[in-house]
């Protein structure tokens, strides 16, 4: 008596094998996502953040002051 694989038993693998391909798929696809996300952000506290900040901060300053100038001038005449 010989004993022959059952055809089912290769199609439940073949099913199980192909859930788990999804499954490493979308979680993969989850987890680069999130990493990608952090690696482009730049977050507050890191140094070039706040030097960026630093200089935005004197710019707008700058500005302020000269178009209040130009404001004036152009009400005075």
């Amino acid at each position: 008596m010989s004993k022959q694989p059952s055809p089912q038993k290769d199609s439940n693998e073949t099913a199980l094998g192909w859930k788990f391909v999804i499954i490493v798929g979308v979680l993969s696809t989850i987890f680069l996502s999130f990493f990608y996300l952090a690696m482009t952000q730049e977050p507050d506290y890191m140094p070039g953040a706040q030097r960026k900040a630093q200089q935005e901060k004197a710019l707008s300053q700058d500005a302020s002051p000269a178009t209040s100038e130009a404001e004036t001038q152009h009400q005075d005449h």
